[in-house]
């Protein structure tokens, strides 16, 4: 038989029976309450309706009511049970699904320690395994929990071991995963502020074409549409053929307008001839030219004006440099020190 204590009680036994209908020692139960305050205290009031359904089992287990603390947290930690929402749904009677991770874990912990309470071992590893596999870094509190209970968290962690390392592995990947994920993010968005520095830097200018400017000789149709090799073709033909032509004109008019009457010398010389077969001679070369001349700049004033209005472009797209504005400066902060007649002061000028 085991030893007892003066008062009876048996020393390794920390829970009180289930049919006792004892509560758990004092000095826990006022740690465990003052725990639920203050995190009832620190939740947010998105997880108003979670921390209710938490505290009335909760409230159950102080009070060593093992069996109806465990049936409300199973049905808050089952996931047939919708999630709970603002209002009193207990009133309602319906129970629901609590969805705060903090405050899952400890209700599995409650449950667990109640399912140890009542000597069902291998339901509560359940609980413990799920917050191991879940939270590996998890140790449970002496302060709330009973020797017992942290006995099973330590056999339960010894003995899925390997699953825990596994797991753990798994969210260390999982978490350079994530953060490979933020990083590309950034770097995708260092890249697109630099396209939207250069877009900003670079003025779309649109320039409209005319098809009377396109009419006229010289190239000039050819310049408007953005053609500058074609552009130099024709100004460079027309000119030269142009020019050529007005030369070999002017020639030509000079030749004709020579007098061929005899030109008499001093007295008792013989009166000087032009020479008519050279005369005839040159203004044939010249009309040749000029005729050839003026056909080809008239050949080539029709073919650019042709061309430019074959290839009319309505406008052109062109692109100019503008300033872009720099970026803000960075936070700056220096330290200032001034002599004034009531001493010397120190001080922090800062720029932001």
């Amino acid at each position: 038989m085991a030893a007892r204590t003066p008062g009876g009680k048996s020393p390794g036994a920390r829970f009180p029976s289930v049919g006792s209908g004892r509560a758990l020692l004092a000095p826990r139960r006022l740690a465990a309450a003052a725990a639920g305050a203050l995190a009832l205290l620190c939740a947010g009031p998105a997880a108003a309706d979670d921390m209710q359904q938490f505290e009335l089992a909760k409230t159950r287990f102080d009070a060593g009511h093992y069996e109806e603390a465990l049936s409300r947290f199973a049905a808050m930690l089952d996931p047939a049970s919708p999630p709970c929402e603002r209002g009193a749904t207990e009133v309602e009677g319906k129970p629901c699904r609590i969805s705060d991770p903090a405050l899952v874990e400890r209700a599995r912990g409650l449950a667990a320690a109640a399912l140890v309470a009542l000597r069902r071992t291998s339901e509560a590893d359940a609980y413990i395994e799920q917050i191991l596999l879940d939270n590996p870094v998890y140790s449970p509190n002496p302060a709330v929990f009973q020797p017992e209970v942290i006995d099973r968290f330590t056999a339960v962690r010894a003995r899925i071991r390997a699953r825990i390392e596994e797991m753990t592995r798994q969210k260390a990947a999982a978490q350079r995963a994530e953060r490979l994920r933020i990083e590309r993010g950034r770097d995708d968005e260092r890249r697109w502020i630099a396209e939207l520095h250069r877009l900003a830097g670079r003025e779309r200018v649109v320039e409209r074409n005319s098809r009377w400017i396109a009419m006229l000789p010289f190239g000039v149709g050819q310049f408007q549409n953005g053609d500058e090799g074609l552009g130099w073709f024709f100004l460079v033909g027309q000119a030269v053929a142009g020019g050529t032509s007005i030369v070999s004109a002017l020639a030509l008019s000079s030749y004709t307008n020579v007098d061929v009457t005899p030109r008499p010398r001093a007295p008792g010389t013989p009166a000087q001839a032009v020479d008519i077969d050279a005369l005839n001679s040159r203004i044939e070369t010249a009309a040749a030219v000029n005729r050839v001349a003026f056909g080809t700049f008239a050949t080539l004033v029709a073919a650019g004006i042709a061309h430019a209005q074959i290839t009319f472009i309505p406008e052109r797209v062109s692109f100019r440099t503008r300033r872009v504005p720099p970026p803000p400066p960075g936070f700056s902060a220096a330290p200032t020190i001034s002599a004034l007649p009531g001493g010397l002061y120190a001080g922090l000028l800062g720029r932001f």
